[in-house]
């Protein structure tokens, strides 16, 4: 039977707490006061799912996952968002919490300044136990007559992302990665798996981590991309921040500029790239071309940073 989904997307669940509007992103112990908190879901794999569940509707998005229940609640946030977009979280494993041994769901710490600059720190918990005998045992959703869109991203174990790729290159299905966080360790890991890949979708530090190359135009970005298509994937999207985005392909390189948006007044970089990822992959499952998929998806990242916190874009803002 085949089963309804039109993405899957294995990754760790994490949940945010995020110091709004510091004044100024810290440097190594200073100190800094002002601000909010917010306290909401994260993780770019879970990001990706509610934003694309929030673009193609109930139970067309899958996740896959390992979250714990935590005694303080933490677990529920990623949860909960993720069951209210209509994503099926039927796939994500839930342990419970071990007093003697205590392993928590993944955190991140979120500073986010005024100008809408943040920085990151992950703290996978559990995620680090997110293992390859945990996808094995949801293959069925990879295999024939199935055939959904991959989403995936790097929160999780390597051999992991290697299980994900090898069953999805084995059953004809076509990832989308974003690399978002890949640390220099793994980027040579990563090159040899860039065949199993369709689209990868880099910001300039990323392509700069696995390339080599300082992404700063369209001529830069044209090489970062070069060195990517030889390893393997079809196509590369680097985002830019206000520069926008670069689409490279077999004849194809453009340049997709940032379009004029409304948004609250705030700025927010948290969550852009998701939105550009989990928008491309939706638009592709709606029949978009691939240079139709990476404008809209570049236009959705604009709207997502002028939004504060991770709030999907919903589908009539974007496909109009």
């Amino acid at each position: 039977m085949k089963n309804p989904f039109k993405i899957i997307v294995p990754g760790g669940l994490n949940t945010d707490i995020i110091g709004m509007g510091v004044d100024r992103i810290t440097g190594s112990g200073e100190l800094t006061l002002g601000g909010s908190l917010k306290i909401g879901p994260g993780g770019k794999a879970r990001n990706m799912a509610q934003m694309a569940g929030t673009l193609l509707g109930e139970e067309a998005v899958a996740m896959m996952g390992k979250t714990v229940r935590d005694p303080f609640g933490l677990w529920k946030v990623p949860m909960d968002s993720l069951e209210s977009s209509g994503v099926n979280i039927d796939y994500i494993d839930i342990k419970e919490f071990d007093q003697s041994d205590p392993i928590y769901p993944g955190i991140a710490l979120i500073p986010v300044d005024k100008q809408g600059n943040n920085q990151i720190y992950v703290l996978p918990g559990i995620s680090s136990d997110f293992s390859p005998d945990d996808v094995f045992s949801c293959r069925h959703l990879f295999e024939p007559p199935s055939d959904p869109l991959v989403l995936l991203a790097l929160e999780i174990p390597m051999e992991t992302v290697l299980m994900v790729l090898e069953l999805s290159q084995n059953n004809g299905l076509k990832v989308i990665l974003d690399p978002g966080g890949i640390e220099s360790k793994q980027a040579d890991i990563l090159k040899f798996l860039l065949d199993k890949v369709f689209l990868l979708k880099p910001n300039e530090h990323e392509a700069e981590i696995l390339t080599g190359i300082r992404v700063k135009d369209f001529e830069s970005a044209s090489g970062a991309a070069q060195c990517l298509l030889e390893l393997g994937t079809s196509y590369v999207l680097i985002t830019q921040g206000e520069e926008g985005g670069y689409l490279f392909g077999e004849n194809l390189a453009m340049h997709i500029p940032i379009p004029e948006t409304s948004g609250s007044g705030e700025k927010d970089a948290t969550g852009c790239g998701d939105q550009v990822s989990a928008t491309l992959a939706a638009a592709i499952i709606k029949g978009y071309n691939i240079e139709q998929a990476a404008r809209i998806a570049i236009k959705a990242g604009t709207m997502q940073f002028n939004k504060s916190g991770i709030n999907p874009i919903p589908p009539e803002e974007i496909f109009l």
